[in-house]
């Protein structure tokens, strides 16, 4: 086992994440870069940050066990996983349209690109308020929901002050009734039978663990991917997980960095653009790279072709406007 030298106390060797249970116990492998690298008992390498360093317990085991453990833990790590075989014989579905395709119906729908009247309208919504004045604001078809609404609603009420306010003073209620507010202005992003309902219903003996790993991930200095995982390891504890619970609340507060995903709508995108997408249905970070790598050459391939989306929201309301093909109107 290769482990830097360091003016730290010694590394624990073994250890559990109290905020990610479902990681079991971890085996160290090597520090370096500020940075703990451990093996766990889920098959993965997790790295831990400097700063997070106390947040993990260590564990002491016997010899034998310890031996065991090691042994279990390199077994997990050397063989492919589950997941692993699974995500390999998922079978692609061959594109459902084109990229050039995909442009033409978006400019089609919205006149003047996502600065125009008709997208603000019906998708984007105005600074500071709802949709748009003019000729597009009465158009028949809107959006459940205005992304610079929702944007600005988390903003103000997951603002870093008030947040680590509430959590210090262990006002769990008033956090989670925050939380809700800005799932309730994302209701065009998440669904009320898969996402809203079951997240409501969470148990409250895990608000704290949620309170805490949201202001982590929002604001902690740490690696984002374990910031990432342990919001998606809460949730997964407390029977919630979703890749748009995980993803929402950073794609509100960081629109220009952080993409919202719902990964029916990403699979075809990939499809269309030929990109190795190569995810775990679970909610990860590593998944979540592939998902932003995604976006990121999607806005890419916009601003090629004249189009300039403000941000990664932007992005995401041309791929869910524009992926699945028009059906061809019935006749009478």
């Amino acid at each position: 086992m290769a482990t830097s030298r360091s003016t730290e106390p010694s590394a624990p060797i073994i250890v559990k994440h109290p905020g990610c249970p479902q990681w079991g116990l971890g085996y160290l492998v090597e520090e370096r870069d500020e940075k703990r690298f451990y093996d766990f008992e889920d098959g993965l390498n997790h790295s831990i940050a400097k700063a997070f360093w106390s947040k993990l317990e260590p564990v002491q085991l016997g010899d034998d066990e310890a031996n065991a453990l090691e042994a279990r833990i390199r077994g997990l790590r050397d063989r492919p996983s589950a997941a692993a075989k699974k995500q390999r014989a998922r079978v692609v579905a061959p594109p459902v349209t084109s990229f050039d395709e995909q442009v033409a119906s978006f400019e089609t729908q919205f006149e003047g690109g996502f600065g125009g009247p008709q997208f603000i309208a019906e998708e984007r919504g105005a600074a500071g308020g709802e949709g748009a004045e003019g000729p597009a604001s009465g158009a028949k078809k809107k959006s459940k929901a205005f992304k610079q609404g929702a944007i600005e609603t988390a903003r103000a009420l997951l603002a870093k002050g008030e947040l680590e306010a509430l959590l210090a003073a262990g006002n769990l209620n008033d956090f989670m009734e925050r939380i809700t507010k800005v799932h309730k202005a994302a209701t065009g992003l998440l669904h009320p039978l898969g996402d809203l309902i079951p997240f409501n219903k969470m148990p409250a003996e895990h608000h704290r663990a949620y309170a805490e790993a949201v202001v982590d991930l929002l604001y902690g200095a740490g690696d984002y991917a374990a910031r990432f995982d342990r919001l998606a390891g809460v949730l997964a504890a407390a029977k919630v997980v979703t890749w748009p619970l995980v993803t929402i609340l950073g794609a509100l507060v960081y629109p220009g960095e952080h993409v919202f995903v719902k990964p029916s709508f990403f699979e075809k995108q990939a499809a269309v653009l030929g990109f190795d997408l190569a995810y775990d249905r679970a909610p990860s970070a590593e998944g979540y790279a592939r998902m932003q790598a995604l976006a990121r050459e999607l806005e890419r391939r916009l601003r090629e072709r004249g189009l300039a989306p403000r941000d990664l929201m932007d992005v995401y309301a041309f791929l869910w406007r524009t992926i699945s093909p028009s059906k061809p109107a019935t006749k009478s």
